[in-house]
């Protein structure tokens, strides 16, 4: 069973054998088909999508053979966002494991490359047909998490703050230019770094870790589509899977300038989601990208 389903409000779903007949009964049906695929070998990919909330649901690809089976090739809970949270070119990348994709952003408001999975991609593979591969302009990302913490906020310095523009827009330039192999920018990056460490190594003494940490996005484990983040919450709704009736937080996040959505059950957060509060926790990364808009 995909680890996040719980997190879509599938936790009533205990078994590998109640996943199946739900995705026969419920899932993998005509009405559901939103990508079709026809190989050269007589073989049919088809990629079923059910909502259960009006942004949250379950997909399913399967593979007709010719003979007339259907093997189920994998399923997993997505989450549907239509603001775009980064207009840095996104690059495409088939997964080993399956006929899916990943998405990779050179984020240099974060200092690393995000990672994340890529939802529907059957239409991607579609697009592969007739299209040569290509980096794409225009990507929202959501996410998914079993388990989180609401954090209280920190006092800061606002937005609109000049010398908090004016920083962000050096380092991003910094960044920009590290990347791009400039030693000058590479050293002052180091610099700032060990600055940066020896104040946080001074303040942790008489404070709080997340009061020093004020967000953060870092990657988490083995799979490199989940991350450890602490995020500033920008807006709050509610929802539920219409299936199963467990109610679903629907959080706007950011994290140090990269906005997503989360979305997690009720019952698996610690402490009242509010505007201006921050949420801890560990999720699972997807996306969308617009195929309309090549980079």
């Amino acid at each position: 069973m995909h680890k996040f389903l719980r997190a879509a409000g599938f936790g009533s779903i205990i078994s590998e054998t109640d996943l199946y007949d739900f995705l026969r009964k419920e899932v993998i049906i005509e009405d559901n088909i939103q990508t079709l695929i026809k190989n050269g070998d007589g073989s049919t990919e088809t990629e079923y999508v059910l909502f259960v909330s009006d942004d949250v649901g379950i997909a399913a690809d399967t593979l007709r053979l010719p003979d007339g089976s259907e093997i189920i090739e994998y399923y997993y809970p997505f989450y549907c966002a239509l603001d775009h949270a980064s207009e840095e070119p996104c690059c495409l990348e088939r997964r080993t494991e399956s006929e899916t994709y990943a998405g990779l952003i050179d984020e240099y408001k974060l200092g690393i490359s995000l990672i994340f999975y890529i939802q529907f991609s059957l239409g991607y593979k579609r697009y592969l047909r007739l299209n040569p591969p290509a980096d794409f302009k225009g990507t929202a990302l959501t996410a998914f998490a079993n388990e989180g913490v609401v954090l209280l906020p920190v006092t800061k310095l606002g937005e609109s703050d000049p010398s908090v523009i004016n920083r962000r827009n050096e380092e991003e330039r910094l960044l920009e230019a590290a990347m791009q192999g400039d030693q000058d920018a590479i050293e002052t990056l180091t610099a700032s770094d060990i600055d940066n460490y020896n104040e946080a190594a001074k303040r942790i003494q008489t404070e709080d870790l997340y009061t020093v940490v004020e967000q953060s996005l870092m990657p988490s484990g083995v799979e490199c589509d989940q991350y450890s983040v602490i995020g500033e919450i920008l807006n709050v709704e509610e929802a539920e899977n219409r299936i199963t009736g467990e109610a679903l937080w629907q959080l706007s996040l950011i994290c140090n300038g990269v906005s997503f959505k989360l979305c997690m059950r009720k019952k698996d957060l610690l402490g009242e989601p509010l505007c201006g509060r921050r949420i801890k926790a560990r999720i699972w990364l997807l996306g969308t990208v617009d195929l309309r808009r090549p980079a």
